[in-house]
């Protein structure tokens, strides 16, 4: 190979290796840029997560301490009245079944929007509570297991309920389950939720619509709020599990 030869070889050799370099660089840019992108947007998730819980907890804490007393006070009043007509009795008592459904109903939804039991009671007693009801209202049968649960702080009990719910949601308007299991489990210094329903299951690959559709969003944000890992098992007729660990 001649003089000149070497010359251009070496130029395109460095030609090469500069472009190279250019590249790797372009792509290291660009994956720097896709998780301070993903970054940014999970915190902007966790900071709607948690000024929705506090909206809950305030909302909630109007419609107990407010409303609810302002309804029965009203029902008191009413029924002081000494009627003697027929019909005005049978107007009172239709009153009287209104203002019950609504002293029900406001209640239901303060507990929704935080569990009472929850509260007092803490996070495996509300589950408990909570889990109880679900088949008469969605037809899906709901079995809770757990180990013995070291007490833990508010914020953390509200996600993991959350979690819960979000599961439960999920399940029933997907999966067209008819049992979820879910169960609690220490583990060391990790609290285990796992998950799994006999539903239909779904494609959970990166680029399947049911998988970015199902609120998952959500669960992984609570996932990282309580600083623990999410796992997810699911394919098309096989159903779906849910594995949390969360630091104790």
């Amino acid at each position: 190979m001649g003089t000149e030869e070497n010359k251009i070889y070496t130029a395109v050799l460095i030609a090469v290796a500069v472009l190279g370099i250019i590249l790797v660089y372009f792509i290291i840019t660009i994956l720097r840029q896709q998780k301070s992108n993903f970054a940014l947007y999970n915190s902007k998730v966790q900071a709607e997560i948690i000024t929705l819980e506090k909206e809950r907890s305030r909302v909630a804490r109007d419609l107990h301490d407010d409303l609810s007393p302002v309804l029965l006070a009203v029902k008191y009043n009413i029924n002081s009245f000494e009627l003697e007509d027929p019909e005005d009795r049978r107007v009172l008592a239709k009153t009287n079944e209104t203002l019950d459904t609504m002293i029900n109903r406001v209640r239901e939804i303060a507990n929704d929007l935080m569990p009472e039991a929850l509260l007092r009671k803490g996070l495996v007693i509300a589950l408990e509570e909570s889990t109880d009801t679900i088949y008469a209202k969605t037809g899906l049968q709901v079995r809770l297991k757990h180990d013995h649960i070291p007490a833990l702080s508010l914020d953390k009990s509200v996600n993991i309920y959350r979690i819960i719910q979000e599961v439960i949601h999920n399940t029933v308007k997907h999966a067209a389950a008819a049992t979820l299991l879910i169960e609690l489990k220490v583990a060391g210094p990790m609290l285990l939720l796992r998950t799994e329903d006999d539903g239909r299951g779904f494609d959970n690959s990166a680029g399947s619509r049911d998988f970015t559709g199902l609120g998952l969003r959500s669960l992984l944000s609570r996932a990282d709020i309580l600083k623990g890992t999410m796992y997810l098992d699911s394919k098309a007729g096989m159903g779906t599990r849910y594995t949390f660990e969360i630091p104790l």
